[in-house]
């Protein structure tokens, strides 16, 4: 009988669990005999453990931490902008490698949500943030910073988890 080569590691190691071992099943009728000392094969990696498993502490999770931030940001992030056209403005849709992506600018304390500006610098007041639960498991997120500024975001739900997905309101000129 053979096995999918992706099986055979995990059959392996499940029959190495239950006590049998190596002179055990060369013994047997094992259809593993022509794979003893075979080097193991490359499993890719599991997506990350989602740092949370409701939305509101996933946000904050988020905010509060680069390496989740680089985790769960999806590869390209869909930035809507406004552009400047002779004496209008009309709005831009591209997409931006999460490498090149700034432009979630939130970071999560203690009493709450932050702005950060573009130097880094973390205003000392917390902002109110609105979060709104979409279909398919997606969450559609908002804040307003003084009169004129804020930004917005969209998370969708893959993998078992939430990731960034795009920038979905353009930004103040």
């Amino acid at each position: 009988m053979n096995f999918p080569r992706f099986l055979v590691i995990p059959l392996a190691l499940a029959l190495g669990a239950c006590g049998a071992n190596g002179q055990d099943a060369a013994q047997s009728q094992s259809p593993f005999k022509d794979l003893e000392g075979a080097a193991p094969t490359t499993v890719a990696a599991a997506p990350a453990a989602c740092p949370a498993q409701g939305f509101d502490d996933f946000l904050k999770a988020y905010a509060g931490d680069a390496q989740t931030k680089t985790r769960f940001t999806l590869p390209t992030v869909k930035v809507v902008d406004l552009v400047d056209v002779g004496e209008d403005t009309q709005q831009r849709t591209e997409q931006v490698p999460a490498k090149d992506y700034d432009g979630f600018n939130l970071a999560y304390r203690e009493d709450g949500f932050h702005v950060v500006d573009s130097a880094g610098a973390v205003d000392p007041k917390p902002v109110a943030v609105e979060v709104k639960a979409e279909p398919a498991d997606a969450y559609f997120v908002r804040y307003q910073y003084g009169m004129s500024e804020g930004n917005s975001y969209r998370f969708v739900k893959r993998d078992g988890c939430w990731f960034l997905a795009e920038d979905p309101e353009p930004s103040a000129p």
